[in-house]
């Protein structure tokens, strides 16, 4: 082989490396053949080259091994997303995984060891947890409340590349960016004072929110739309009992800013117009207060699946005279279909479009 022919190979093999961001130390024929992954906090884990188990710990990350084709490799789940309806029509087996980790800083230290699973996938807390009390490796994830698009990104591509699957990331982004350039083609010439203000009102109260520091910034303005809370940073410090991202501010702010649309996930809209505190609010008047969506999970969270639909649903409520020509259950279910390659139907993307799919509080899921 002549020198340049070394040099060529040699390159090759280091191309393959930088690619995929694992690397095999033996065979993979070998049954002890490894890889080695390097993860977003720069850590780097040794995992079976072949066959390996994982615990997934986080809502709207369980999703994603479903969008790659590889929840048969997931051993112990996250209580929440093993809770909800769609879920569990998409995968009836799920309800009978174990699930050590409940909420953000919640594991049940025996029922994981009891799952025994390769390494876990976690963010910080839930992670130092796992560390600190087992021999199992964990892979961190980085991110936050605040974290939009490109994180969503390269969350996807580095969990192709953790579950073997990096074709079925790429789909998912080219998906993803696919959709934000259809909604950029129907609403990119509204001018900016004339773009719908969206409040997004949890709990029972309604005035827990996402302000302009978190990722709901981003999907809102992606439908077209304006963070009505734009000026309020929600990210900052943490008020017991709420998930981290999401605070409550007072009555009189959601006045002040007196926003067109206004989403909320407990409860019934028609029951704002007979609060006095509500009534008098434009969104209210007009009937444009809509019930929050759910699906394989809550939507309030910066998720694969709430980063295409979300901005979908709510450009097509904001306005529907833009989209009369593409009914949203027709790219509902295109997505299921096509990212999870699970067909649903008309009447399951009406329930998803109506918030009335069966779903879990942070409440609930702290209580079990």
């Amino acid at each position: 082989m002549t020198k340049i022919s070394y040099v060529l190979c040699a390159l090759i093999v280091a191309s393959g490396i930088l690619c995929c961001g694992c690397t095999t130390t033996t065979t993979p024929e070998d049954p002890a053949a490894t890889r080695t992954i390097t993860d977003m906090e720069g850590n780097q884990i040794t995992l079976p080259a072949k066959g390996a188990t994982f615990g997934v710990f986080g809502g709207p990350i369980s999703q994603v091994p479903y969008l790659l084709g590889a929840n048969a490799s997931i051993v112990a789940v996250t209580k929440g997303p093993q809770m909800m309806e769609m879920m569990q029509e998409m995968d009836p087996g799920i309800i009978d995984k174990p699930a050590p980790r409940t909420t953000n800083g919640n594991v049940n230290i025996e029922e994981l060891l009891v799952a025994n699973p390769d390494c876990v996938i976690a963010f910080d807390v839930d992670g130092k947890i796992v560390e600190s009390h087992t021999d199992i490796p964990v892979i961190y994830l980085s991110g936050t409340m605040g974290d939009g698009f490109d994180e969503m990104r390269r969350e996807i591509a580095f969990m192709g590349e953790v579950f073997g699957k990096p074709d079925r990331a790429q789909a998912y982004i080219d998906y993803l960016d696919g959709t934000l350039a259809f909604l950029r083609e129907r609403t990119g010439d509204i001018p900016d004072d004339e773009r719908a203000t969206v409040f997004l009102g949890e709990g029972v109260s309604h005035l827990q929110t996402l302000g302009g520091d978190t990722f709901f910034a981003e999907w809102t303005e992606a439908a077209g739309c304006r963070n009505a809370v734009a000026g309020i940073e929600t990210t900052l410090g943490q008020q017991e009992g709420m998930h981290t991202g999401i605070n409550e501010i007072s009555m009189e702010q959601v006045l002040a800013v007196d926003p067109d649309i206004i989403i909320i996930d407990t409860g019934s809209p028609t029951e704002l117009k007979d609060d006095s505190r509500w009534k008098e609010l434009g969104a209210v008047k007009e009937g444009r207060v809509y019930k929050e969506p759910t699906g394989v999970f809550l939507w309030s969270r910066p998720s694969a699946e709430s980063a295409v639909l979300y901005p979908l649903w709510l450009a097509y409520n904001a306005y529907p005279d833009r989209f009369e020509d593409v009914p949203l259950t027709d790219r509902v279910k295109d997505f299921y279909a096509e990212i999870f390659e699970f067909p649903i139907t008309d009447a399951q993307a009406q329930k998803v479009i109506d918030g009335t799919y069966g779903s879990v509080t942070f409440g609930q899921v702290k209580q079990s």
